[in-house]
């Protein structure tokens, strides 16, 4: 496997934060402009093998199918997931983007605000159902435990 990028926790947030202006941009257009994007950034997931569909890697508390496998690349985190729903793979997708790179340190210590300010502001709560709207922050929560387990060794 080829070295993952490095990347800063102000390179992550810098990175949500020209997502969220643009899926801000695409909802001003129409609603469904935003899950048209979602749809096709979901496209650009790195999947999963089927026997890393597994307990494991689960994400707990969603109504879809959510896996989610980490593993350390040259000293940082390399996610990868797969969701059989649309909209929740295109947020899926955004997450790993954003948080693929980093040291599993940075990811524990340093992404929850970013995290939180890209929720709020793109007001996840309003454009989701709540079920979707949980499935965002148990993705998050399970990237960060992964991203511990890591960094313990």
């Amino acid at each position: 496997m080829d070295g993952i990028m490095k990347k800063s926790v102000e390179q992550m947030q810098e990175y949500l934060q020209e997502i969220t202006a643009e899926l801000l941009m695409m909802r001003e257009m129409d609603n469904l402009e935003m899950y048209r994007m979602l749809t096709d950034l979901g496209k650009e997931l790195e999947g999963l093998h089927d026997p890393e569909k597994c307990e494991e890697n689960y994400v707990y508390g969603c109504i879809s199918n959510v896996y989610i496998a980490a593993e350390l690349q040259d000293g940082r985190v390399h996610y990868r997931g797969v969701s059989d729903a649309h909209v929740v793979r295109g947020y899926l997708s955004i997450l790993v983007s954003a948080m693929n790179g980093l040291a599993p340190e940075d990811v524990v210590t340093g992404t929850r605000d970013a995290v939180e300010k890209f929720a709020r502001d793109t007001d996840l709560k309003a454009s989701l159902t709540p079920n979707r709207a949980n499935a965002f922050g148990n993705i998050y929560k399970l990237m960060v435990e992964k991203a511990a387990a890591l960094a313990s060794g």
